[in-house]
Formats: structure tokens, sequence, C-alpha cells
């Protein structure tokens, strides 16, 4: 006769194998369902077995301004884009403690775009999921989304109907995502069940070139006053990591900044001074050309000006801070693969364009040599297109009727004006050269179309690539 005792182990027994299946079961579920922007942001983080010295903190600004593999590049600085899609800088604050859980920084810089903020989160909730889906449950995860979601002046601007709320805003739905990801199945696609990852270290290049809005100046006196919520978690974010020995850097990344924004950075020099941290206040500084360095009209930068502000950034950090050029390093050797794959990712943006200012704006790049031949040298009446040629260095007074061929070498530093026998199909034609290898990356023939009345006369350009 089996004993009773027996009996009911083997069901507790099955039980337990029956609750994990259940567990790992919902788990893949909750993998396969959930929306990837956060993974693909995060996943290169995860992977890294070596230490990031650097951690960016911040808004889109942030995604779009800094691009740590150009950083890896050129000064052989580890680091990881941080920013998300409309961060508070109460969420910032959050990221940071999470990611401080994998990785033991020697700086974090911050932006302090939106300083006069009393949300602690994004107004569109998506965004706060992609800024801490990808983030593994844990007590500090918990913590964090109590704190997010405690948070007056939203639920205010909810019940007033100012903000909209497309999502219930429950710890459950960050803490289990396939409690807000389940219904998904009808929009799966091969994305979901391969996903890929992404090559720029948590940054996007945002492509475009855009007309700036009015561009305004507000002296150094005029600041923003109050002790928002916002000044609060940047203030808790220095103390953090001065707690942890960790050096700060605050800065305010440049874009055409409204009176309100420019009192923001303005309160910032404040901040800084009182706890002995630098700052670099980007809206005082000529390092971008607005007129080319542009993704949208109010806001963000297109790759041209990123470049710009990451080159910047990278001098700056070398100069003030003691951080380890791991170029040399085999620990590192990962990285040197992964720039490998952030140069392909460059190229194919590159051969997408077919638009002329686009193109122009991406070969903003000391990584490329380009020869341009020049069939017709209309387009150089056009302000909008001169604009964007300087910015790859030429002087567009010198592209006279008898020159035909334009050699751009040293990032723009040393252009030649040739006159050249040349046989294209269209109007102008771009060949550009890998600067290290010097292997041609793309050929492409740009055709005009041209209104002889208008203000602007190339109105409209199509690229054919090679």
């Amino acid at each position: 006769m089996k004993k009773k005792g027996s009996k009911n182990g083997k069901r507790l027994l099955a039980c337990l194998v029956s609750l994990c299946l259940l567990v790992l079961i919902l788990a893949g579920l909750t993998d396969l369902v959930q929306r990837k922007a956060s993974d693909y942001k995060y996943q290169a983080f995860f992977e890294e077995e070596e230490n990031i010295d650097v951690l960016f903190m911040g808004t889109s600004h942030v995604i779009n301004g800094i691009f740590p593999m150009e950083l890896w590049k050129d000064y052989g600085i580890a680091s990881y884009n941080f920013g998300g899609h409309s961060n508070a800088i109460a969420t910032s604050y959050w990221v940071m403690e999470l990611a401080m859980e994998y990785s033991s920084p020697s700086l974090v810089v911050i932006d302090c775009l939106s300083l006069s903020s009393n949300y602690k989160t994004a107004t569109g909730y998506s965004s706060v999921h992609v800024s801490l889906d990808a983030f593994p449950l844990s007590l500090k995860k918990a913590e964090a989304v109590m704190d997010l979601l405690d948070d007056e002046a939203m639920d205010q601007a909810i019940a007033e109907g100012s903000v909209e709320e497309t999502e219930e805003r429950s710890p459950l739905g960050l803490l289990w995502d396939f409690s807000v990801y389940h219904s998904r199945w009808s929009e799966l696609s091969k994305d979901d069940f391969e996903p890929a990852a992404g090559v720029e270290k948590g940054a996007e290049s945002r492509i475009a070139v855009a007309v700036p809005n009015e561009i305004v100046r507000v002296p150094k006196s005029e600041k923003l006053e109050e002790d928002t919520v916002a000044v609060q978690y940047l203030e808790k974010m220095i103390a953090d990591c001065q707690e942890r020995g960790i050096d700060v850097l605050l800065v305010y990344l440049p874009f055409p900044a409204s009176e309100g924004q420019w009192k923001d950075a303005n309160r910032v020099y404040e901040i800084a001074e009182e706890y002995g941290v630098n700052y670099i206040n980007f809206l005082d500084m000529n390092i971008v050309d607005f007129d080319t360095d542009c993704y949208d009209t109010a806001s963000h930068l297109n790759p041209s000006g990123a470049r710009k502000v990451t080159d910047y950034l990278g001098e700056y950090i070398t100069e003030h801070y003691d951080l380890t050029d791991h170029r040399a390093e085999e620990a590192y050797a990962g990285w040197d693969e992964d720039y490998e794959s952030y140069k392909d990712y460059k190229v194919k943006n590159m051969k997408a364009q077919t638009t002329l200012d686009t193109y122009l704006m991406l070969l903003a790049d000391k990584n490329y040599d380009v020869e341009v031949e020049l069939a017709d040298q209309r387009l150089f009446d056009s302000s909008y297109y001169s604009r964007l040629f300087a910015n790859i260095g030429v002087d567009t007074a010198l592209v006279t009727e008898g020159v035909s061929l334009l050699k751009i070498t040293a990032a723009g530093q040393d252009v030649a004006y040739c006159s050249a026998d040349i046989d294209i199909e269209g109007d102008l034609r771009f060949t550009v050269t890998d600067r290290e290898t010097g292997e041609v990356v793309d050929i492409v023939d740009f055709y005009l179309m041209i209104d002889p009345e208008a203000e602007e006369p190339v109105v409209q350009t199509e690229g054919k690539h090679g």
C-alpha cells in the first residue's frame, strides 16, 4: 500500500513543475508580444561585458544629438546613450539608477531640457515604456515605477483633459509588459520573432534637413526661479553620483530654443555652481549651424549637427576627466567590431537618400572624402544648397563657371576646385570614399529640376545610386 504522503509529494511536485512551465511560457509570450523599441535601444548595453565609462542621460535631444560610436572611434571612450523620447528629468533619474545596477560609470552627462516641468514622466506614455521596458524586473525597478506614477501634476493634467491618457498609468503595466501587450497578436511581424538590435549604442540618427524656427537669445540674468520637480530630481541625480564618486557634467544641447527654454538653461549655471560640477550651455555657443544641422524646425539635430556636438564633447571630456582610452585594449575589441557595423549602417543610410539636401547633410562626416563632378552649376544659385555645400567645406564663391570637379578631403579642410573633362549622366555626381580604407562606398548621380523664376531656383532633386 502506497503511502498517502508519497502521493501528496508527487502532486506538489507536479504543481511546482506546472507552475514553472506556466511562468516560462508567460515569460516567452511577454518577450514575443511586447514592442521591441526598448529592447532595440538597450540590447547592446545589456550584452556589453566590459564596463561603460560614460552614461548620457536626457531626452530625445540626447538620443539624436550624441553618438557614442563616434566617441569610440575618435577618443576611445566607452559610452552609452540613455536618452529617452520626451523623458522628464525624474524619468532620467530612475533610468540612471537602473543603468547603474549593471555598470559603474566614471562620468554621467545630463542634459537639462525641460527643467521647468513638474511632470515625472512623458505625456506620451509609450515613451515611458521605451525607457523602462527592457530593464528586468527588480526591487529597484518596482521602486522606480511606484515613484514615477506618484505624479500629482500628471494626474491633474489628465483629469483636466490637457494630457490624453492613451493607456492606464498603472504599476502593473510597467512591471509586467504582458498585461499591456497581450493584444498585439494581430500586429506581430518577422521583427517580433527575429528582433534587431541597434548599432548606435542607444543613439538614433534622424535624417532630414529643416529650416529652423526663429532664433531668440535671453541674457544669463533671466532664469527659471521655481524649484520644480525637474530641478529636484536633477539635484538628486547629481547628489547620488557624487556619493558614488562619479563625476557629473551638465549640458544643455543646442536647438532653436524658446524664451522659456533659455531661462531653464540659465538656471543650470546656478545648480552647477552649487554642486561644483561643470556645465556646457550649447545654446550660448556656435557649435552647430541651425540652417544645416536641424532635423525639424524646433528642436532635434540631424547627424551633421550631432557629429559636431559629439566631437566637441569628446574633446571636452578628454581634457576635463580622467578616462581611459580603451582602443588598444584587447578586452574592448568588440567595440571595434561594433564600429564596423555602425559604419555599414551609415553607408546604408547614405545609399537610401534620393534628395540632395539629406545626402549633403550626411556627407558632413570627417570619415569620408568626396569628389563632386558638376555638369550644371545653377545649383549654386540656391542659398539653401550653397549652405549645405559650405557645411562640407566648399567655398561656393570659388565654384566659378570653369569649375567642374570638387575634391573634398581632410574633413572639408582641403578642397580643390578643378577644371576637368567629365562624363556623367546627371547634373552632378558624388563619389564617396572611406578615408581609412580608400574604399569607394557610394556613387550617386543627382538630377536637378529648376524653376528659373523661383526665389530658390533648384526646386527639386532626384538621386540615383550606382
